[in-house]
């Protein structure tokens, strides 16, 4: 279970005044539990998933997971238990390598330095990890990355932060900046990874149709606070209209 405990988070805006963003917010998700986080801009949402990630700081509260305080773990420890793929692709993949040394190196992040073990993933089983995926990727192991589309950069990204079973996995908009047909294949790639590998995720998104389609649970944030958390059952009866008759109510 990830347990967000009475967390508080402050910034200084440039008047030197104090910008609110969390006050004492808790949120527990489920082992394995695939969450939705929609809202407007500003509310909070992706300064969540920094701060699980802990790129962020908290000025209060606590982050356990599997009842293990990791509020504190440096960032580039938390990086072998929490995943995270970001709405431009670059951010997690290396643009100047191949399909083949992206992958290799994610199988091997906690042996980072050592290069040459990196490489040394046979090629079918590389091939294996691009199974049903419907972007051509198998035909590209030896392409570097900055020369695929943003859609096949992106299955890469999401690939390689899931190829070690994380156990957390944080998606900001990871659909965000691609095409409709391409950000369908995208989610239903995420989809599929997710629930084959049981990984507790929180997606953050703009998309309602993928808010309402996907996952178990539809988290909606206003200033920093919670202010609808629906189940499945319930987010599955609810339109797109009835989300965004929400959002006016909370803008």
């Amino acid at each position: 279970m990830l347990e967000i405990k009475n967390i508080s988070k402050v910034y200084e805006n440039p008047y030197g005044e104090d910008n609110v963003i969390f006050r004492n917010l808790s949120l527990n998700i489920s082992k394995g539990e695939f969450v939705n986080i929609i809202g407007s801009n500003g509310t909070g949402k992706s300064t969540l998933l920094n701060i699980i990630s802990g790129y962020t700081n908290l000025n209060g509260g606590k982050i356990i997971l599997d009842e293990m305080n990791i509020t504190n773990l440096p960032e580039h420890k938390k990086t072998q238990i929490v995943s995270r793929v970001f709405q431009n692709p670059s951010m997690g993949t290396c643009p100047s390598m191949t399909v083949r040394e992206n992958l290799s190196m994610a199988l091997n992040k906690a042996n980072i330095l050592n290069f040459r073990k990196c490489l040394r993933h046979k090629t079918n089983y590389l091939e294996s990890l691009l199974d049903d995926i419907s972007l051509d990727l198998k035909k590209l192991l030896d392409v570097k990355v900055k020369f695929l589309s943003g859609g096949q950069r992106q299955a890469i990204s999401l690939i390689m932060a899931t190829i070690t079973a994380p156990k957390v996995l944080l998606l900001d908009e990871h659909t965000a900046a691609l095409d409709p047909k391409t950000s369908q294949e995208i989610i239903e790639l995420t989809n599929k990874i997710v629930r084959e590998n049981k990984i507790t995720t929180l997606m953050v998104t703009h998309n309602l149709k993928h808010a309402i389609d996907y996952g178990d649970r539809l988290i909606m944030f206003h200033k920093g606070e919670i202010i609808l958390d629906l189940t499945k059952d319930y987010k599955d009866r609810m339109s797109v209209d009835e989300i965004l008759e929400r959002f006016e109510y909370a803008v």
